[in-house]
């Protein structure tokens, strides 16, 4: 009789809520974005990009179909910090940022550029850091170059909530600069319907390196399971493939 209650007892442990054998429930990771073209953007409704391509192939990977929502990026980056279970893209990997997001994928290196506009007050091609930093620069609101504008004593930054928003704005003549990744701003002209010849580009004030990345919270085996599926999609070709496909300018 001793050891039939035994037994009963070391079954409860193993299947009750303090157990060893507790099932871990491993939340799946929940993409979030905004609009940055060339890795993800929206035409009539449907995601297109780099970055898009490539969760779309991973997800497939594993059996899944990607998760994605759109936001503006300033909330993006709250969701990523202070979420569970969220991934976020393309997000810059800096030494503020290092601690507080999980660094998947790498995306690209990117440098970071002032562009003007044809009818503009200043030549923004002969116009250096110094001479920019009395005009009205336009950038993304959320994004880390505010800290670059400001470390080297920009006052005067123009907010917007996406890259359309400020190609507008630099037409109109409410902004004399647009300071963004080079490839960003440059496929954005294209895809929102301005003319390239419109634009031109001027000095660049740093570079950083993008990735897919996730909050902290994300489970080591959620994380592992994206990464082991990338690293597929490197060996068989499909990264470059979609490299090659997006990325002419690099």
């Amino acid at each position: 009789m001793k050891k039939i209650i035994c037994l009963f007892a070391m079954c409860l442990a193993l299947f009750s809520p303090t157990g060893q054998a507790q099932t871990v429930v491993v939340e799946p990771i929940r993409w979030v974005t905004a609009e940055f073209p060339p890795f993800i953007w929206l035409q009539k409704d449907v995601p297109q990009g780099y970055a898009y391509e490539l969760i779309a192939a991973m997800s497939s990977q594993m059996g899944r179909q990607p998760d994605l929502t759109f936001y503006p990026w300033s909330r993006v980056i709250k969701m990523g910090r202070e979420g569970k279970s969220y991934g976020l893209f393309p997000l810059a990997r800096t030494p503020e940022r290092e601690t507080s997001f999980k660094w998947l994928v790498p995306l690209s290196k990117v440098n970071y550029t002032f562009f003007g506009h044809r009818t503009g007050k200043i030549n923004i091609e002969k116009a250096n850091v110094d001479q920019l930093r009395s005009m009205r620069i336009g950038i993304m609101r959320g994004s880390l170059l505010e800290k670059n504008l400001q470390a080297k004593n920009f006052r005067h930054i123009v907010y917007e909530k996406n890259y359309q928003d400020l190609l507008k704005m630099l037409s109109l003549g409410g902004i004399d600069a647009i300071y963004a990744g080079y490839p960003m701003l440059t496929s954005a002209i294209e895809e929102y319907g301005f003319r390239l010849d419109d634009f031109h580009t001027g000095a660049s004030l740093g570079s950083a390196d993008l990735y897919l990345a996730s909050s902290l919270g994300v489970h080591e085996k959620e994380e592992k399971a994206w990464k082991a599926a990338y690293e597929i999609l490197q060996k068989d070709g499909t990264v470059m493939k979609l490299k090659n496909k997006y990325f002419a300018w690099d």
